[in-house]
């Protein structure tokens, strides 16, 4: 564990560098949604297909995780770090030199892997270097670096997919983490992580299902965290434009909603700074299931304004995710990186299943069913965190 005084400009500039390298992450993760039509042409096929290349990033994500969180452990971050951020750079530019729907899906699932590789690695280096008391805030600030993206990095994509198109607004995204990478990577080895070039013995390396029978209830909570924003962020755009919406003030509130998002972020955060994570995590659960309670009730009831003001406090209340990572974090630094790579993977996994949950159930006028499934979602997240006695890092014994 670092003293204060390591706690300086230096590490300051690694997280909001990392803030930046997540940015870039969900720009990536978001920006496919708005091409469908434009790939659909590119590639001559309909869209249902070309939607696809949404599932795959995020089975990619899921699936890269695991391997990268476990390789982040056996031989130190910083390498596995730097591997990642190559393989998502080549991968980005392949998305958009792809000349085939075939190639296309390859390339994005492994950008979807190399995604996941790079981002529990992000997180685990905070868990080793930042103190606990500020650990939270220092997670929370790497995801609203994902969150601005849902704010401002899809609108920069689009605006920059008018002048290059979306094969060029990917390679921009690779091109964009290269020069992120170009200035991170060498100031990584200046402030280096407990686990950012020691290689770990094989014996420190506990088993998957020891780490599984000792943090499965934040697991759980990620799980359903994710498959809520599945179900109900899927078709909320939908949703919104049949309750009367204009098409033109779509992107307006789904601007709030990043801001209100982001404003979860930072409150949740400062709160697992000062009460725990555990906390902090049961709290923002209570907020989202008053939320979500409120936006089925609204749906099915009341006028666009009150739906709207429901939605925004969901995009509040659901911004729980760094408290999650700080928990996933508090295992001994031998598993760390695979215990948040665990962590990505059950939130990828609960927003394949969120979003595929929703296209069974959507139809017009059928949101306050998928809505209702959220709260059933959030309230065995919910029982799982109420579950956990202990810290996993005291039954860990560190």
């Amino acid at each position: 564990m670092p003293t204060t005084s390591t706690v300086g400009p230096s590490l300051r500039f690694i997280i909001i560098a990392l803030a930046c390298v997540m940015f870039i992450m969900g720009s990536d993760l978001n920006i496919v949604a708005p091409f469908l039509v434009p790939m659909s042409h590119s590639f001559r096929v309909p869209v249902q297909s070309v939607g696809w290349l949404i599932t795959c990033f995020a089975l990619g994500y899921a699936l890269g995780s695991p391997v990268a969180g476990y390789a982040s452990d056996r031989f130190g971050r910083y390498p596995a770090l730097a591997v990642g951020m190559a393989l998502f750079i080549t991968a980005e530019t392949a998305s958009g030199l792809a000349p085939t729907l075939a190639l296309e899906v390859a390339a994005r699932t492994l950008a979807g892997m190399a995604a996941g590789a790079v981002s529990p690695i992000a997180y685990a280096w905070i868990g080793d270097v930042v103190p606990d008391r500020w650990r939270a805030g220092a997670m929370a600030t790497l995801s609203m670096g994902f969150s601005l993206s849902t704010v401002a990095g899809v609108p920069l994509g689009l605006w920059l997919a008018d002048a290059v198109g979306w094969r060029g607004t990917l390679v921009a995204i690779g091109a964009a983490l290269f020069f992120i990478g170009s200035i991170l990577i060498p100031w990584l080895r200046h402030l280096a992580s407990p686990q950012a070039h020691v290689r770990a013995t094989p014996f420190a390396v506990a088993p998957y299902y020891r780490l599984l029978a000792r943090t499965w209830p934040q697991l759980l909570a990620s799980f359903t965290a994710f498959a809520a924003i599945g179900l109900v962020y899927s078709y909320l755009p939908t949703a919104l434009l049949h309750h009367g919406l204009p098409a033109k003030q779509l992107l307006l509130v789904l601007g709030g909603y990043g801001m209100f998002n982001l404003m979860g972020n930072a409150y949740f955060g400062r709160l697992g700074d000062r009460r725990g994570p555990r906390f902090a995590v049961i709290s923002a659960q209570l907020v989202e299931l008053v939320a979500l309670a409120a936006l089925t009730v609204t749906t099915l009831y009341f006028r666009l304004i009150a739906i709207i003001g429901a939605a925004l406090a969901f995009a509040l209340s659901q911004a729980y995710i760094p408290d999650l990572k700080a928990l996933a974090s508090e295992v001994t630094p031998a598993v760390r990186g695979t215990s948040l790579a665990l962590n990505n993977t059950a939130m990828y996994l609960g927003l394949v299943a969120g979003s595929g949950a929703a296209n069974q159930l959507y139809r017009p006028g059928t949101f306050p069913l998928i809505s209702g499934a959220a709260i059933i979602a959030v309230v065995i997240g919910f029982l799982g965190i109420k579950l956990t006695r202990k810290a996993p890092h005291r039954l860990f014994g560190t």
